[in-house]
């Protein structure tokens, strides 16, 4: 049998026995995701591999210069100060209460929660076949995590002076790595899930919870003397979802690379109804 032969009937196997990629995973018509994945037919897993060590360098490179434009340009002309009054203001309004929530809202981002969680979801996805959506979700954790770990190694910030609630991991306080996985694995499961519910009012509760989650996240970083606020929003606007859009042109392009492999081998039932409309 040809590799070609063989190829072919993988295809076609594995369109019997997995479920269609949800929408939001599929690229759109002449986008970029669909021209980057043709160019591996028949390697969607190399097209998502691919796709997502270059959007870890990119993001990495733009983390770092975002850190070094913080750590030496606005800090120094008066971004610091602001920092400093807003720990000293959180700490001065601390309570009991407040300190048990925000402790919560640390723990559900913290590294063994985030694997945990993310494990399970994988775990549960593997067994239905919503490959590309394991693969979504992979991509997303691993690339803020290592553009996370990448842009500590270079920017050497400080944490706060404030009295800190946590023992203080070794990693720098720029950026928060809590906030930008809290982004990566609830608003992308949200993502995931978004597509699999039916009522308008249950993706709008999705949605609502997906997006408060990773803000109370940032609270309670800030509020326990972990993260200086500039932190936190670096994470918000710049680290966490552009490792979603990354995870996202990932899992298209892996999509458009299988969509290739099956346009240049069509299965015998649709090349002969193709025949037939020629003739």
């Amino acid at each position: 049998m040809s590799e070609a032969m063989t190829t072919r009937s993988r295809s076609e196997l594995a369109q019997r026995t997995s479920p269609a990629t949800p929408a939001v995973l599929e690229p759109h018509a002449d986008g970029l995701a669909e021209r980057f994945g043709a160019r591996f037919p028949a390697h969607p897993l190399r097209a998502v591999v691919v796709a997502a060590l270059a959007g870890f360098g990119v993001l990495a490179a733009l983390m770092i210069g975002l850190g070094l434009l913080l750590t030496h340009v606005l800090i120094p002309s008066g971004v610091g100060p602001w920092d400093n009054h807003v720990n000293a203001w959180f700490v001065d309004r601390r309570t009991p209460t407040l300190d048990t929530w925000t402790l919560w809202g640390s723990e559900i981002a913290m590294t063994q929660t985030v694997i945990v969680v993310g494990l399970v979801v994988a775990i549960i996805l593997a067994i239905a076949r919503r490959w590309r959506e394991v693969q979504f979700l992979v991509v997303a954790v691993a690339v803020e995590a290592s553009a996370f770990l990448v842009t500590t190694l270079v920017i050497q910030r400080p944490r706060p002076t404030v009295p800190r609630l946590d023992i203080s991991p070794p990693t720098s306080s720029f950026p928060s790595g809590h906030v930008a996985a809290g982004i990566a694995l609830y608003v992308g499961l949200a993502i995931v899930l978004a597509s699999h519910v039916k009522h308008s009012a249950g993706r709008a509760l999705l949605w609502i919870v997906a997006i408060a989650i990773p803000f109370a996240i940032a609270l309670s970083r800030v509020y326990r003397g972990m993260h200086h606020p500039t932190d936190v929003v670096a994470s918000l606007i710049v680290l966490g979802p552009c490792a979603l859009v990354v995870a996202l042109f990932a899992a298209r392009s892996g999509s458009a690379a299988a969509r290739a492999e099956e346009m240049a081998h069509p299965a015998p039932n649709e090349a002969t109804s193709a025949e037939r409309k020629v003739a």
